[in-house]
């Protein structure tokens, strides 16, 4: 049975859209944030190492039912960064 996936239709500061795949959701300080990546519809790999991939975190708010995803400011990415590296990586391993 085929894992659905969460698709967002993003558009970038040059109105550009681009598809990213949600990673997962994760929660630091209260705040909902998303870890993204570029979505690629031709790689069906369950554990995709086609290539590495640029990872992006997004800020998700609410707005009624709907999720609006937005930047995070920049004195807070690299705190985020740590909290996604402390949530996926165990300080003696690879990937857990």
């Amino acid at each position: 049975m085929e894992e659905e996936r969460d698709i967002l239709v993003l558009v970038d500061e040059d109105g550009e859209e681009i598809e990213m795949e949600v990673l997962d959701y994760f929660y630091y300080e209260d705040q909902e944030y998303a870890l993204l990546t570029s979505y690629e519809e031709d790689c069906q790999c369950q554990d995709c190492d086609c290539g590495e991939k640029e990872l992006y975190i997004l800020k998700v708010v609410l707005d009624g039912d709907m999720e609006e995803f937005q930047p995070v400011e920049e004195d807070m990415m690299e705190t985020l960064i740590q909290a996604v590296e402390a949530l996926y990586y165990d300080q003696d391993d690879e990937e857990v």
